[in-house]
């Protein structure tokens, strides 16, 4: 299998095409292929034609061409000169990843959708046809979410693949089973849950249908924003809980580039290294990342189940490299925000309160004036005997000061 993979994606990263391929332009294709591209002149060539040597014929793709100020644009004209299934949307300014994939998917005709980094690419000649025909006719109904796996590897500017990896652990006992609201809900994000698949959005096809609903739900204040980091976290959250049906197949179908500096989430919190050298980027980062949050939590208020999932979303980047560099944004007031409104929730429970606290007094420790408007949490944690937490059982929400909310925002 492994060498399979390693020649689809050798040939389509050297911008070789298949034998005997023709294309031509459907008005109604079973898929849509949704590419934000943002100057990836080094890349464009390579992700079509790892689309291109698809085995299925039926395709549209749709590239965002975010306002690039590289050669990104003459090379996709010269593509879709080749291949009339390709649409080019160009922004007149830089709109963010989450922008781009909602708008693709909204401008896009296809039956099923799904989404690729510019820098990736297919792996699997069959996979989006196989995924296609699991979607629509093997159980009868039209399965909300196809999931296949993930593999990574680094690719030099040959084409030539270094170390080969699988991304996660899958049960295969999950493997074409359909799996229905709440237990979609109920294991998404869970600890060591295997059962909805990965939290990524480029390793599936997702029905128009739902993604029309995951916008709405969503809401398009927030989708609309510039958003540059997280945006995976919200919009695939978004279409697990708006998903009625999902599958996980066994094959391998999506390669992620790990030879990608913009990829690599921890380079952004490294103290010493890029939250020095970009501060404006990493300021930026770290908003766009409270933002998501903030919407996760409000769109998760009323819902327990979903308790995990926002311990996730807060400890999501938990790292000493993380909290350090909070420290020295603008926003640090608003993240801690965040942490101290989850421990006041009323459906948190014992386990998780404790755990939080516990984040907090760390995260606290960064900042000494800011310890002082949230100390009484911790003063409360501190009373405690053993691990009783029986009275935080209760909503204790009105003893927090709403107005510590809004701290920070005067920043934006």
């Amino acid at each position: 299998m492994e060498e399979g993979l390693r020649q689809y994606i050798t040939v389509s990263r050297k911008g070789m095409l298949a034998k005997n391929k023709i294309f031509e332009r459907y008005d109604k294709p079973k898929i849509s292929i949704v590419i934000p591209m943002y100057n990836e002149e080094k890349n464009a060539l390579g992700v079509i034609r790892s689309i291109q040597n698809q085995s299925i014929e039926e395709l549209e793709i749709v590239v965002i061409n975010d306002n690039s100020n590289d050669n990104t644009l003459s090379i996709l004209k010269k593509l879709q000169e080749e291949d009339p299934r390709i649409s080019i949307y160009t922004n007149k300014s830089n709109r963010g990843v989450i922008y781009n994939r909602i708008f693709g998917a909204l401008k896009s005709k296809g039956e099923y959708i799904t989404f690729i980094d510019a820098d990736d690419g297919l792996c699997n000649y069959k996979i989006l046809e196989k995924s296609y025909i699991l979607g629509v006719e093997e159980y009868g109904e039209k399965i909300d979410i196809i999931h296949y796996q993930t593999c990574g590897a680094v690719v030099d500017d040959n084409g030539e693949m270094g170390n080969f990896i699988l991304f996660g652990t899958f049960n295969p006992k999950n493997f074409g089973k359909i799996i229905r609201q709440p237990e979609i809900s109920d294991n998404y994000f869970q600890k060591g849950s295997n059962i909805t698949g990965s939290g990524f959005v480029f390793d599936k096809l997702f029905s128009k249908e739902l993604m029309r609903r995951t916008a709405d739900y969503i809401g398009p204040e927030y989708w609309n924003q510039n958003l540059i980091f997280s945006d995976d976290f919200l919009l695939c959250y978004g279409a697990m809980r708006m998903a009625n049906s999902i599958v996980n197949i066994g094959e391998v179908g999506y390669w992620h580039n790990f030879d990608t500096v913009s990829s690599a989430t921890s380079n952004v919190w490294k103290i010493d290294g890029y939250g020095l050298k970009y501060p404006d980027k990493t300021n930026r980062k770290i908003l766009d990342f409270i933002i998501i949050t903030e919407r996760v939590m409000e769109l998760t208020e009323e819902e327990p189940q979903f308790e995990q999932f926002r311990e996730y979303s807060m400890r999501k980047l938990g790292e000493d490299s993380f909290m350090k560099t909070v420290a020295r944004s603008a926003y640090y007031d608003r993240y801690v925000s965040i942490c101290a409104d989850f421990i006041t929730w009323k459906y948190i429970s014992p386990d998780t309160k404790k755990r939080s606290i516990e984040f907090l007094k760390h995260l606290l420790s960064y900042n000494v004036g800011i310890k002082k408007k949230f100390g009484y949490i911790l003063e409360e944690d501190e009373n405690e005997e053993d691990s009783n937490y029986s009275k935080y059982d209760n909503d204790n929400s009105e003893d927090f000061d709403d107005d510590m909310i809004n701290n920070g925002i005067d920043d934006l």
